[in-house]
C-alpha cells in the first residue's frame, strides 16, 4: 500500500478498492476444501452447489447463533450465499433473512442460491457496506457474518452499525480471524492479506473493547481454530506469490498459527444506557489532570500509556517516555501520526533520527519501523493514534 496524503490517514479507499478488485479477480471461491470443514453433511445437503463453491468463510457463525423460527437475521458480507439459505433453512418462512454485500455481482449469485434452495421467499440481498448499514434502526433480531469484519478498514464504524440496526436483546454471532502477533510488514501491505482477513486482523483484546465501545455486552469469543500457512493456501484470495512471501517471512514455528478463527458472541442491551453516557468512555464534559488518568499496560520499562477518547477507528492516547527511554521499534498497517505535548525527543527511523520539541508533529507511513526516543531530561509526552497496538 502506497504513503498517500490527505484526509484518507487509515487508506479506508484505498483498501475497499483493493479488496473489490480481489474478490472480482477470484473465478469461484474455496469450494468444498473449505466447506467441508466448517460445515457438516446435513448443511451442506441444504445448500446449493453454487453457494459450496463460493464459499469462503472461516467459521460456521449460523450452527452458533442459536437462531429461531420468524427471526430476522442480517448476514454481513453474504458473499454467494451460503450461510445466508443455511440461516433461512433456521428461520423458516415466518422469519427474514437480509443479505449484505459491497459487490453487486455478490448480490446476484446469493438471490440464485436463495432461489435454488427454495428460501427466496424470505430472503432479500442488498448491495451496500458494513460501514453503512442500509437498514432503519433497530430493525433486526441476529446480524451474523462469517470472514468479513476483518474487511472493514474502519470497525468501530462497522459495529457501530451492527448495534444500530439490531433490536434492543438482540444478538451477533460473527466467524472471523485474530491475531495475537504482528505479521511482517511486506505481508501486512499487501492486498491479498487485506483481501484474506488477515492483515486487518486484530487481537482479541482489541476486538473484545471495540465491540464494548460500539455498546454491546455479553462478548464471548469462543470456537478457537488455528489457521496455518497451509489453510489460508486453500483461499483462492491469497495469490501464489503472497503465500510464498509468507512462507519465506514467518518463521516456521509460528507457520502453523499465522492466525486463529473464533466465533464471536455479543448482544445489544435490552435497555440503553443513560443519556449522554457510552459504556466504556468517559464523556462528560469538564477537565482532569493526566495524571488521574489510570495507565494501561504498556510492557516496556519507562513507557506510561493513557487512554483519551476512541476517534473513528483509532485511539488517542497519551504515550510518555520517561528520560533516556525509548518505545522498542514497531510499525502499524495504517498511517500514524503524533503531536508532542512536552519535553524533548527524536523519531527514529532506519536510516535517520528526526529531532522532536513540544509543537511539531511527526507522521510515519504504514508499516515503517519506527521508535519514540526521549533526549531530554523530563517526561517526553505526546498525543498520538494508537501506540503499539492496532
Amino acid at each position: 500500500m502506497s504513503a498517500r496524503t490527505g484526509d484518507d490517514l487509515l487508506f479506508q479507499e484505498e483498501v475497499r478498492d483493493l479488496v473489490r478488485s480481489a474478490y472480482r479477480a477470484i473465478p469461484a471461491g474455496a469450494g468444498r476444501a473449505v466447506a467441508e470443514q466448517l460445515y457438516s453433511a446435513e448443511e451442506l445437503a441444504a445448500a446449493p452447489e453454487a453457494a459450496i463453491a463460493w464459499a469462503l468463510g472461516v467459521g460456521n457463525p449460523v450452527r452458533h447463533a442459536g437462531l429461531q423460527p420468524g427471526e430476522v437475521v442480517l448476514d454481513v458480507g453474504c458473499g454467494g450465499g451460503l450461510d445466508t439459505v443455511l440461516a433461512a433453512h433456521r428461520v423458516g418462512p415466518g422469519g427474514r433473512v437480509v443479505g449484505l454485500d459491497m459487490l453487486p455481482e455478490m448480490c446476484e449469485r446469493a438471490r440464485a442460491t436463495a432461489q435454488d434452495s427454495g428460501t427466496a421467499p424470505w430472503c432479500e440481498f442488498l448491495h451496500g457496506e458494513m460501514e453503512a448499514i442500509p437498514l432503519p434502526d433497530a430493525s433486526v433480531d441476529v446480524v451474523i457474518s462469517n470472514g468479513v469484519l476483518n474487511l472493514s478498514p474502519r470497525k468501530s464504524r462497522a459495529l457501530a452499525e451492527v448495534a444500530r440496526v439490531l433490536r434492543p436483546g438482540g444478538r451477533l454471532c460473527v466467524a472471523d480471524l485474530t491475531v495475537e502477533d504482528d505479521l511482517p510488514p511486506e505481508v501486512l501491505a499487501s492486498g491479498a492479506a487485506w483481501a484474506g482477513c488477515i492483515a486487518g486482523a486484530v487481537s482479541e483484546r482489541v476486538l473484545a473493547r471495540k465491540l464494548e465501545r460500539a455498546g454491546l455486552v455479553d462478548i464471548a469469543l469462543s470456537a478457537h481454530t488455528p489457521f496455518g500457512l497451509d489453510d489460508v493456501a486453500l483461499y483462492p484470495l491469497f495469490t501464489p506469490e503472497i503465500i510464498d512471501l509468507m512462507r519465506r517471512l514467518i518463521p516456521d514455528a509460528a507457520a502453523e498459527r499465522v492466525a486463529v478463527g473464533v466465533i464471536v458472541h455479543a448482544t445489544k442491551p435490552a435497555a440503553a444506557s443513560p443519556a449522554g453516557r457510552r459504556d466504556g468512555l468517559a464523556t462528560a464534559s469538564g477537565t482532569k489532570r493526566l495524571a488521574d488518568i489510570a495507565p494501561a499496560a504498556a510492557e516496556v520499562p519507562g513507557v506510561t500509556i493513557r487512554h483519551l477518547k476512541d476517534v473513528e477507528d483509532v485511539e488517542l492516547k497519551v504515550l510518555e517516555v520517561e528520560p533516556h527511554g525509548a518505545t522498542p521499534y514497531h510499525t502499524h498497517p495504517h498511517a500514524h501520526e503524533g503531536v508532542v505535548v512536552s519535553g524533548a525527543g527524536a523519531l527514529q527511523l532506519d536510516e535517520r533520527a528526526d529531532l522532536m520539541q513540544p509543537g511539531d508533529v511527526f507522521s510515519v507511513n504504514p508499516t515503517e519501523p519506527h521508535a519514540i526516543v526521549n533526549t531530554g531530561v523530563e517526561p517526553l509526552r505526546i498525543v498520538c493514534m494508537d501506540c503499539f497496538v492496532q
